[in-house]
């Protein structure tokens, strides 16, 4: 891998970049991760304004948002697009084109606001940008789900609660746990039943044993499941309107 240019350097000690959150493609083309834009973004203390809908089909899987942001007196904005044509995660059409359209439209004013759009992309900005793999065989979390909302800290929104790490187990006695645990959750019927299940110290004792990656693959099922009982109760409203 050849050695950052020098603005990319720049960037990287100014807003304390790691190595394994920036990485190069095409020969030419420096990438950093969108999960490092937003944390900078909240350090340096960006604030967005109301996004505007320019596109939006649930049933093309295509959005486009304009983004607004300001870094003290100065605002940027830019577009954020999401649509079969140039929308997949890890190679797969995925079904969340409104949380991409906002991370793109996120990231490009976030570079632009720190002077860097003339250096980097986002990761979010092609599923050509990847970050290279270094065991392709092993599933990741973000395989098989969408990314998992965060507010500004980093923390999830909506979702499990961070919890402390508990006592270390073995992968043996984690497994069972972890099966526990996702069964139980796609076992409630409402989403006031997933929530509360989900905040229980119950399910939160035993989600702490859990090694992080685990985490994040049952932060992905709370999610899915979450979605799929909404649709579920805006159907019953209808019915019940109708």
């Amino acid at each position: 891998m050849a050695k950052p240019s020098q603005a990319v350097q720049d960037f990287m000690a100014k807003y304390k970049i790691a190595g394994d959150e920036i990485w190069e493609v095409h020969g030419s083309t420096w990438v950093v991760k969108h999960k490092a834009l937003e944390r900078v973004a909240a350090e340096v203390g960006i604030v967005w304004d109301r996004p505007a809908m320019i596109e939006t089909s649930a049933e093309r899987n295509t959005a486009v948002i304009c983004v607004f942001g300001k870094l003290g007196e100065r605002s940027e904005w830019s577009i954020g697009e999401a649509a079969p044509s140039n929308y997949k995660v890890s190679g797969k059409m995925s079904a969340y084109p409104y949380a991409m359209a906002e991370k793109r439209g996120k990231d490009r004013v976030i570079l632009k606001l720190l002077n860097a759009n003339a250096s980097l992309y986002s990761e979010a900005e092609a599923d050509e940008f990847e970050q290279p793999r270094q065991n392709p065989h092993v599933t990741r979390p973000e395989d098989v789900f969408a990314p998992v909302e965060r507010d500004q800290h980093g923390q999830p929104v909506d979702n499990i609660q961070h919890v402390e790490a508990g006592k270390k187990l073995t992968v043996a006695e984690q497994r069972p746990i972890f099966a526990a645990l996702q069964n139980e959750l796609q076992a409630t019927d409402s989403l006031k039943a997933l929530r509360a299940y989900g905040e229980s110290k119950t399910f939160l004792d035993r989600f702490a044993l859990l090694k992080p990656d685990w985490q994040e693959f049952l932060r992905g099922v709370y999610d899915e499941h979450k979605q799929a009982l909404r649709q579920l109760e805006i159907g019953d409203d209808m019915r019940m309107a109708g």
